[in-house]
């Protein structure tokens, strides 16, 4: 079947050969988005698998029993493996020298202020000259002494966040999906027999909060930070998620309108 009886249309039949020519350049330079699309979502397919299987075999073999029960739980709720991978880079140098390749960026990545929450990652990292900021839960209020966090590991924190913003952008629509508990709570009714109707309430899941309290925290103490307030970090980790999770999700809406 030729192209033209496909569409149920000649050259003689209201359209020039011009226009006939220039329809049949677009089905063609469709047909060759689409599977342009479809390779890239079997790479993605394939990229993920090998990430998984990095997982599970860092969840074997690790000896940290809280973070392999936490990793697992994430993976349970299919959160998405370059995201939990991520995550985990922080603090665990051992799956950093098998997954970085995969998952690290480059320093072009790191210069790029695209990748931050609000294109100042000072202020989210704790810079003592915007104290203020984020409510009070930028990282300067876990100091005692309320002094700047040293610059290395600041460094390391604004290299970690860049991380997670670009790998929730690789798979922004399974993050956003499986992220949250999602609930419809009925609304009050006006008079007895009206029809109930609901409210969604979205709250990020407490696994993903649980994940990334536990590898600040244990970054923190590999760096020897001992004069911090461990009691805020489930706090500051749900600011940072919801951040990242907002984020994602702004850029996704963006790029819809685009397309």
């Amino acid at each position: 079947m030729t192209l033209e009886s496909y569409i149920g249309l000649d050259q003689g039949e209201g359209m020039s050969e011009s226009a006939f020519e220039a329809f049949k350049d677009r089905i063609k330079a469709a047909a060759a988005q689409i599977a342009s699309i479809k390779k890239e979502e079997s790479k993605a397919k394939k990229t993920e698998e090998e990430l998984i299987k990095i997982l599970v075999k860092f969840i074997k073999n690790s000896s940290k029993t809280d973070l392999v029960l936490l990793m697992s739980r994430a993976l349970e709720q299919n959160l998405p493996a370059n995201f939990v991978l991520a995550i985990v880079l922080l603090a665990n140098e051992d799956i950093k020298a098998e997954a970085g390749h995969f998952v690290m960026l480059n320093e072009a990545h790191f210069k790029d202020e695209k990748l931050s929450l609000s294109g100042k990652v000072d202020e989210i990292m704790g810079d003592s000259s915007n104290s203020e900021n984020h409510d009070g839960r930028s990282l300067i209020f876990f100091k005692a002494n309320n002094d700047a966090l040293p610059l290395k590991i600041k460094i390391d924190l604004d290299h970690w966040l860049k991380t997670l913003l670009f790998q929730a952008e690789e798979t922004p629509q399974k993050l956003l999906k499986n992220a949250y508990h999602i609930e419809m709570i009925p609304l009050p009714k006006e008079w007895e027999y009206e029809e109930t109707q609901y409210k969604e309430s979205k709250k990020i899941k407490p696994i993903l909060i649980a994940l990334i309290a536990h590898i600040i925290e244990d970054f923190f103490r590999q760096q020897k930070l001992v004069d911090f307030d461990y009691d805020k970090i489930d706090n500051f980790a749900e600011f940072l998620i919801t951040g990242i999770l907002n984020k994602t999700a702004e850029n996704l809406e963006n790029r819809k309108l685009l397309a």
